[in-house]
């Protein structure tokens, strides 16, 4: 089911997503990120064009925003990022009924 991919991912923290400034990333440790709020469209019952999520530090990092993307229609295992400088993109995999998060680190 869609929504038992509403879990706990584990990554870095980040801090709360900025304007006009780029997020920090910590670059080592284990921190946990909470993903609740999961809500996706079919409009026809095949494929989905809107699909979002908050995403939220849990171990006393700052980051807690909402993440989403739409479209006629959002391509499978394809990453869409959840806004600039947030340094977290996402993607859904149907055949999985899996949530995927993935963090890139700027230099």
């Amino acid at each position: 089911s869609l929504f038992a991919a509403a879990a706990v991912a584990s990554a870095a923290p980040l801090e709360a997503r900025q304007v006009d400034a780029s997020c920090p990333v910590a670059t080592q440790g284990d921190y946990v990120w909470k993903i609740s709020n999961l809500f996706g469209r079919k409009p026809e019952g095949t494929y989905y064009n809107s699909f979002g999520f908050n995403i939220k530090a849990t171990n006393g990092g700052t980051l807690d925003f909402n993440c989403s993307s739409q479209a006629d229609k959002l391509e499978d295992n394809k990453f869409y990022s959840c806004g600039e400088n947030s340094f977290i993109d996402f993607a859904f995999s149907s055949d999985r009924s899996g949530l995927i998060i993935k963090q890139g680190v700027s230099d």
